[in-house]
Formats: structure tokens, C-alpha cells, sequence
């Protein structure tokens, strides 16, 4: 998917991935040198990962961590989820070669974080493959599948001219695609990933082909506007294959002789930077895309020192280019603003000063209020950045740190690894097509919580200072006249109700993850109790702050899912949740729930949250998954600082 874009796209360097730091030797090397525990192995591995490795190189890195992975024992698995690997499994469907991909995929996955396991379906049509297939796919399905359809595949061709052959054409092109997209979900339950077309190498390249009813490119562009649509539509992933080819060049992403000899979709050195879009829509599907945007000021958000130069003497808009360039990464920052990237500010610099170019510099884009943290001062970029992530309460894998000191990025990337840190082009100019190529901010669905993430966290500070002023916290809590809507999931919310559960990390007992298309089934499904909470306070609106999902098995309901905002913890939102969860059972006749805390890198914050609400102990596992009950009759109502506003299910009695 494209990111939000300040200026039109320029073509990326030759090396595909221009972010990453160049690799410091060769793979070959580093794989020698690797510990012989297969989980420390395994860190190594992703360290390695972190450099932008070409093709061949990042294939070895990929067969070693399949190698490993295949050899290890079984317990291997919970052993690296502990250590922040998720297991991946992602199915393809290709009719071009795709198996070649595999250890690219594989290798580029480590970085995100995730052990990929792959099923290749290539040189097949999908649709009799995965009906041939549906049984092992319904009892054991992936977590995504991957529709990589490209030119060849579909067969786009009309008369050049005819424009209801035209409309004809790419109706039944994209029949065929939402099709097999349909069949997929209904095999698998799973999340689908379908993608956009590249220009076609063998068409013409007559400039009014674009207008053109029946050109190659007008069907292709016709094709990818109307499957981006669809897909948002039915809740599908997009990979914007379109996008990646104009961002290297077409001529760069061909397959030229790589089709013709092997029906490879394009070149093989564009692999890498294949296997980093893919990845990068799971990465944010499963809550592991960025969410913070640190700068820094000098040289970085504006040219000169301005201690130094004064706010006079800033290269900062019009009436030079190195000025204009500065203000268009100003530009870029806002644009992620507006889509709910925090920005905040870690600088070596005079507080005061660097507030003053903020206030008063006339070409000035981003304003003191767009920034949620400043931290100016003369201390370490790298604790100013942890400062502000206890600050704001998200930890360090949501940041990126920008910077224009090379020296500055080392030593961040050396002191906080899960902070991404861009390599940046000496010029300035350069700068924005390398950024936003990176991607740290891929999004699969966008919300009315997006666009007021900066003020919710702003309102935060002005909770925190109110409860620094009243000290005693249950008084605190009363004074903030919160009042905590629930009801069940619901078409409006579903978009947030789904991005909700892809990011939620920490708050989170089973970190299960489903798509907008899975949240509807959810809903419609009788056996399924689902909760989506939104608090609101004197401060302003937090928005959706929590989801629930419980499974009735007779008597019995199972907390399958149970997630919430970091932002509202310490309010009781959770045995409100509660306490409504247990008023819908014993209306409808069910005498306990249970529910399952199972443990990640990154789920600590929760391990004793049944405990705390409580429930009894049922029994542990050696993984360190814990199981839960409570007896709903024993419960007794708490008395609760909100007000509760509920709406019960359509259906229910109380609905009635």
C-alpha cells in the first residue's frame, strides 16, 4: 500500500532497500560465526537481517533459518515466541513461478520478527488448487494467502478503442480475482492479500495509452482503481505492486529474461524489496508497524544550526532549494500525522531556542502543537527516545528515529535495536523517496481514531498533570466524569474494531488476530459474544478503547480475545468490562468463563489479569500459558467510577 506522499514519487536508488544500513561483510561469514543453540541462532539471524542485503545473500540467510528451524525440536517455537518470534504461515498462489521467493521471504520475515512457514501453489489456477486442498486448508489453515496475480494471469486484452469491450475486459478480470479471494477466505477463515498490476513489459508505451479504451494500460490502471476499491470493500489486504515497480522503474522491475526462460513475475533482484512489501502488510496486520516518528531539529526538520544561526539564518522554505526540501519533509511529517503517526522531537539543542523557530519562524509547517513530546536538551538521543516512549506508554518496536548525523543514528541503533533508524542520502533532497519507501507506517485500514490519536494522547498529559494535582486515585478517577459505552460489534466500528486487534500488543491475552472480514463473521455468529467499549472523560474522547470476543460452548463461555488501549489503564475500564460480560451471561443462562493468558515477548502487562478480576487458576502449561474461571454466580457488581451506557444484543430480551 502507498504511503502518504508530501511530493510525487522519485525513483529509489539502485539498492532496493536504501534504508537499511549497508551489510558490514559477507552472509557467508556471519552464518559461520553463528552460536550453536538454535534460539540464539536465531537472534543472530534477525541482527543480520537488519542490513539490506541483495538477492543471493538474503537467500542464504533464509535457507539457514530454514535449516535451523527444520532440525530444531519442538519446542523451539515457544521458546522464540517468548523472545518476540511470532510463527507465520502464509500461503501463495501463483500461476508464474514463485518458489524462488521462498528464502527471500523467509530471510525478510526475521527482520519483522516472524519465523515464516510458506505453502507455494505455482503454475496451478487457484481455484481448482484450493478446492482441492479445502480439507487440509480448513484443519490446519495459514494465517494469510497471498493472490499474487499478475499481468499474464489475468489475460487483459480488448479491441483498442472499444470501451464496453473495455469495461468487459476488467469486469471479468476482477471477477476471476474476488473470486479466488472468496473461495480462499471460505477455505482458510483467513485474511487475503491481493494485488495490483505492473505495467506489462511487451505493451506499448504510446503516451496516449493511458486514455486509451483497450490499451494495456488503461485496462491495467482501470483493473488496479477498481480492485483497491473492492478490496477495502471486503476487507482484503492490498499489495500495490503498481506502486513498487514506478518506485524503481519499470525497466528495473522486469522480468525481461527471467519471464521468458523461468515465467518469473519480475527480476530476481527485485526480491528483496517484493519480500519487504509483503511482509510489512503482515507486520501491520499483526500490530507490528511503527507508530511514532522521533526528529530530530538541526539540519534534520530545518537547514542550520539554530542556536547558532538563529531562527533567521534556518535554510526553511521558499527562496532556496535546500529550504524547500526542509519544508517538504515538514510536509511528510504532517501527512503522517493526519493518518495518526505520533510525532515528537529528541534533540541536542536549547529547549527554549528550538521552541522559539517552532513559534515564530514564519515558513514554519509543523507547529508546537502537532508535536506529543519534545525532548531538547543535551543529553543522549537514545534516552531522550526512551524518555519519551515511558512517556507516551508504547514501547520502543512502534518508534523510528530521523536524523541527519550518521553518528547520532549508530549509536541509537546500537543502544535501542527495536527502534527503526533510516539510512539517510547526504542530500537532503534525497531524503523523503527513501523514507517513505521504508514503509514503517504501513496501515490496512484507516479510522476516525486515526485522525485524533495526537489529541488523545495530548488529553493524557492533561489526565496525568489532574492526577499529579489531586494525588488520592480513586478521587482522581471520579473527577474525570467518564462515561464507558459498550455494545457488540457493529458495521461502523468493524474497521476499527479489526485494526484494534491487529495492534494491540501489550493489553492483550492471546494476541489472536482477525481481519475485517473475520470480525463480521464474528459478529453474525449466534455462538459469539463480542463487546467493543469507548470511554469518554471531561478531557475529550478516547475513542475505542477495548474489544472482547467469548465463545459459548453450552454453559460455558471462553474469553477468546480480550484487548484494550494501553492509554486507559489504571481506570477500571476492565472490570467494567467484566462486570457487563458477567450481567450477559447470567441473562442468558451460562454459569462461568474462562479464559486463557497466553504469553509473548511483549504481553507481560497482563499475565496476572485474570487474577486481578478474580477468577481461580485452572491449571498452567510449560510454555507458561495460564488458564482461568469464574464462577458467574459467585460474582458479586462492583461499585464503578463511570458511568456504563450498554447496549445489549439485537435479539437479547433486553434488546427487546
Amino acid at each position: 500500500m502507498t504511503e502518504a506522499t508530501a511530493r510525487p514519487a522519485a525513483k529509489l536508488p539502485v539498492q532496493a532497500l536504501p534504508w537499511l544500513p549497508r551489510p558490514a561483510g559477507k552472509m557467508r561469514d556471519g552464518i559461520a560465526a553463528l552460536p550453536a543453540d538454535p534460539l540464539e541462532a536465531l537472534g543472530a539471524l534477525r541482527a543480520l537481517a537488519q542490513a539490506g542485503w541483495d538477492e543471493a545473500e538474503l537467500r542464504l540467510l533464509g535457507r539457514k533459518i530454514r535449516n535451523i528451524v527444520k532440525s530444531a525440536p519442538p519446542s523451539l517455537t515457544a521458546d522464540a515466541r517468548k523472545q518476540g518470534f511470532v510463527p507465520v504461515h502464509l500461503l501463495i498462489l501463483s500461476a508464474s513461478t514463485a518458489n524462488h521467493l521462498a528464502d527471500s521471504l523467509i530471510g525478510t520475515a526475521i527482520r519483522f520478527g516472524f519465523l515464516l512457514q510458506l505453502t507455494i501453489a505455482e503454475y496451478e489456477e487457484p481455484e481448482p488448487w484450493l478446492a482441492r486442498h479445502r480439507d487440509e486448508l480448513t484443519n490446519n489453515p495459514p494465517d494469510f494467502v497471498l493472490i499474487a496475480s499478475d499481468n499474464r494471469m489475468l489475460r487483459l486484452a480488448a479491441s483498442l478503442g472499444d470501451e464496453e469491450a473495455a469495461v468487459r475486459t476488467v469486469d471479468a478480470a476482477l471477477a476471476q480475482v474476488m473470486r479466488i479471494a472468496e473461495v480462499a477466505v471460505a477455505a482458510t477463515g483467513k485474511p487475503v492479500i491481493l494485488q495490483t498490476l505492473a505495467g506489462d513489459p511487451d505493451a506499448s508505451q504510446i503516451n496516449m495509452d493511458l486514455g486509451l479504451a483497450g490499451s494495456p494500460r488503461h485496462l491495467a490502471s482501470e483493473f488496479n482503481r477498481r480492485l483497491a476499491s473492492q478490496a477495502r470493500q471486503a476487507g482484503h489486504l492490498l499489495l500495490d505492486i503498481d506502486s513498487i515497480a514506478a518506485s524503481v522503474g519499470q525497466g528495473a522491475w522486469s522480468a525481461g529474461r527471467y519471464w521468458y526462460a523461468a515465467k518469473y513475475p519480475f527480476a530476481v533482484a527485485m526480491a528483496p524489496l517484493y519480500a519487504d512489501h509483503v511482509m510489512r502488510i503482515i507486520a501491520a496486520q499483526m500490530g507490528r508497524s511503527r507508530r511514532v516518528l522521533v526528529l530530530d531539529l538541526d539540519n534534520t526538520l530545518w537547514g542550520g544550526i539554530v542556536g547558532d544561526d538563529g531562527i533567521e539564518g534556518l535554510a526553511l522554505g521558499t527562496g532556496s532549494p535546500l529550504g524547500e526540501s526542509y519544508s517538504a519533509l515538514q510536509r511528510m511529517a504532517l501527512a503522517y500525522k493526519e493518518r495518526g503517526i505520533l510525532l515528537c522531537v529528541s534533540s541536542k539543542n536549547d529547549e527554549a531556542i528550538a521552541l522559539d523557530a517552532f513559534r515564530n519562524h514564519p515558513e514554519m509547517i509543523l507547529k508546537e502543537d502537532d508535536i506529543v513530546a519534545f525532548r531538547v536538551n543535551w543529553d543522549d538521543k537514545a534516552a531522550n527516545i526512551k524518555a519519551i516512549a515511558a512517556m507516551i506508554d508504547l514501547g520502543l518496536e512502534s518508534f523510528v528515529f530521523l536524523d541527519d548525523n550518521p553518528a547520532e543514528r549508530k549509536r541509537v541503533r546500537d543502544a535501542l535495536p527495536a527502534v527503526a533508524v533510516p539510512e539517510l542520502p547526504d542530500d537532503a533532497s534525497e531524503w523523503i523517496p527513501v523514507f517513505q519507501a521504508a514503509g514503517y507506517f504501513e496501515q490496512t485500514g484507516f479510522s476516525r481514531e486515526d485522525r485524533q490519536r495526537a489529541g488523545m494522547y495530548k488529553a493524557n498529559a492533561r489526565r496525568a498533570a489532574q492526577l499529579e494535582r489531586i494525588g488520592n486515585h480513586d478521587d482522581y478517577l471520579r473527577s474525570l466524569d467518564m462515561t464507558l459505552a459498550i455494545a457488540p460489534f457493529d458495521q461502523p466500528g468493524r474497521k476499527r474494531i479489526a485494526q484494534l486487534i491487529s495492534k494491540s500488543n501489550q493489553f492483550n491475552l492471546t494476541t489472536r488476530r482477525y481481519s475485517e472480514a473475520e470480525v463480521a463473521t464474528l459478529q453474525a455468529n449466534p455462538d459469539a459474544v463480542t463487546v467493543q467499549a469507548r470511554l469518554a472523560d471531561m478531557f475529550g474522547d478516547n475513542g475505542m478503547i477495548s474489544a472482547v470476543i467469548c465463545l459459548k460452548h453450552g454453559k460455558r463461555w471462553e474469553v477468546d480475545t480480550w484487548i484494550m488501549s494501553c492509554r486507559v489503564l489504571g481506570r477500571r475500564v476492565e472490570e467494567a468490562i467484566l462486570q457487563h460480560l458477567v450481567q450477559q451471561a447470567r441473562a442468558a443462562g451460562a454459569g462461568e468463563l474462562v479464559g486463557r493468558y497466553i504469553p509473548t515477548a511483549r504481553n507481560g502487562l497482563v499475565k496476572d489479569h485474570f487474577e486481578k478480576l478474580g477468577f481461580a487458576r485452572l491449571g498452567a502449561e510449560p510454555n507458561g500459558e495460564t488458564v482461568w474461571r469464574l464462577d458467574v454466580g459467585q460474582y458479586s457488581d462492583k461499585e464503578l467510577p463511570m458511568k456504563i451506557e450498554a447496549t445489549a444484543p439485537a435479539g437479547s430480551a433486553s434488546a427487546a
